[in-house]
């Protein structure tokens, strides 16, 4: 709302300038065939208003200044003077001076509108394109490329739907202009409806009144929503027909061949899109999965902690999830906690689990975050999680290694990957091969540490995010005495909102 008041203020200025520049030229040139005639070339000079006044307001600007102009250039004004004598106009040349003043200003402000269309076109498609190339949130180009082709389109609405190909259901992925009731009013089947069969084999298809065509599926709910024409293009991609993009007028309109070849223009921009997208994410799938590979190698070694690193992250998702991360801090904090102890590679084997102490073993257990860090440091897409794999063993009061960091100066992700790391190491501690401590018990200790290992905010959103566990499943959950235990210990266990931890930060 201030937004759009702000870009008001800014044009009134902006209009009354024009006018003054347009009422300024009109009255000179009115003055110069006043004493030169309509018949001399001043007369011609009105042209310029006229065009002036079409390309900033448009038809009925251009339409008053043309008339205006010929109003006065009426009889009133002498064609030419011969000796000191005006000699009058014919009627004839009046009319077709007015005429051609109009004609001017009609093709003065159609042409600047084409022009701003063209320019309005050619922004939006642009930032389409910025999109595609600066992100891989699929979900965002296409909604992006649904605004800007409903807008450049002038259109009531723009819908993408996406084929499954398994159901052969067109899934609705992408919507603007259109009520969430319309968007909602029932699956569309590629095989039901005759004009999603012709778009899905490639044909651009217009309906000029889907309330009255039987080849569009849901009548009544266009009727309600308001719909008259629209128009249907397949996505095409190099894989095939990935689904199709809608465009709905609400009045009757025959589209232009213009109007079918640019919404084909966003068409591929959203196969782009789309291939971008699952070609990005088999990258990544793939990567996590030899991430996995190398922590299972590493983890093997030792069998009390095979699939630590996994459980792990497991649970520092679901307590990241819990304190309000988005999805892409969530996506490298997965990334970091299935790496967090791969410095261990380079640790032998008897130093692996000597944490306290300072023989040589357990000098270089310590070591364990360091390696980890140069073994990753090389590989720029991992950057985001490299706090992780140096600081998980921080503490809360400042005793931890490598470097005895305390409270908010380690990094939220290392905080949260070392509370779910010790739970998991309570559960299953080294050297008790099958054996588990009750998921209470765990939860008791992580509590009993809370403000001088852990960030006590992180430990009370831990405590309730296991609690609401016990209470979804309660056979895989903490007993009813874990919140008792909570309780006893004195540590935090409120429902204090997400962002409290967020806010520290």
């Amino acid at each position: 709302m201030e937004v759009s008041e702000s870009v008001e203020t800014k044009k009134r200025p902006k209009i009354f300038w024009s006018m003054a520049i347009t009422a300024a030229a009109i009255a000179g040139i009115t003055v110069l065939v006043r004493y030169a005639g309509t018949d001399s070339i001043a007369v011609h000079l009105y042209y310029l208003p006229i065009m002036y006044a079409g390309y900033c307001f448009g038809d009925y600007g251009a339409i008053f200044v043309s008339l205006l102009s010929a109003l006065l250039c009426g009889p009133w004004m002498a064609a030419r003077y011969e000796v000191d004598k005006a000699i009058l106009q014919s009627p004839a040349d009046m009319i077709v001076r007015m005429c051609t003043f109009y004609v001017v200003g009609l093709a003065a402000s159609r042409a600047s509108l084409e022009l701003k269309r063209r320019a309005s076109e050619s922004q939006r498609l642009y930032e389409v394109a910025r999109s595609i190339t600066s992100t891989l949130r699929v979900s965002e180009v296409l909604d992006l490329i649904a605004e800007s082709a409903m807008r450049v389109m002038d259109a009531k609405g723009c819908g993408i739907r996406l084929l499954d190909e398994e159901t052969d259901e067109l899934a609705p992925v992408a919507m603007a202009g259109l009520s969430e009731e319309y968007w909602q009013k029932g699956k569309v089947v590629g095989a039901a409806s005759p004009v999603d069969t012709r778009a899905l084999a490639g044909e651009a298809v217009q309906i000029l009144d889907v309330i009255h065509d039987e080849g569009f599926q849901y009548q009544e709910a266009a009727r309600t929503e308001g719909l008259s024409s629209v128009l249907t293009v397949p996505l095409r991609a190099r894989s095939g027909t990935r689904g199709v993009i809608r465009v709905y007028a609400k009045r009757k309109r025959r589209f232009s061949p213009g109007d079918i070849a640019l919404l084909t223009t966003f068409a591929d921009q959203a196969a782009v899109a789309i291939e971008n997208a699952e070609l990005y994410e088999d990258i990544r799938r793939n990567y996590y999965e030899t991430v996995r590979a190398l922590t299972t190698a590493v983890e093997a070694k030792d069998a009390a902690t095979y699939r630590h690193s996994e459980r792990v992250t497991e649970l520092a998702d679901r307590l990241a999830k819990a304190i309000g991360m988005d999805e892409d801090e969530r996506e490298m904090l997965r990334f970091g906690s299935i790496l967090h102890d791969i410095g261990k590679i380079g640790v032998h084997e008897e130093a692996m689990e000597a944490r306290e102490g300072e023989t040589t073993e357990q000098v270089f257990y310590r070591m364990h975050p360091l390696i980890g860090l140069s073994i990753l440091q090389p590989i720029g897409f991992l950057e985001p999680v490299l706090a992780i794999v140096k600081y998980h063993h921080e503490r809360w009061d400042g005793n931890g290694f490598p470097e005895g960091l305390s409270g908010k100066d380690i990094p939220l992700a290392a905080r949260l990957v070392a509370v779910a790391d010790t739970f998991d190491r309570v559960q299953r501690p080294s050297g008790s091969v099958g054996t588990t401590v009750p998921t209470r018990d765990a939860l008791m200790e992580i509590v009993s540490r809370a403000g001088t290992e852990f960030d006590p905010e992180i430990v009370g959103k831990f405590h309730r995010m296991m609690l609401s566990a016990r209470d979804a499943d309660p056979a895989t959950s903490p007993d009813e005495d874990a919140g008792a235990a909570a309780e006893s210990s004195g540590e935090p266990t409120t429902d204090d909102d997400s962002s409290a931890v967020e806010s520290n930060e």
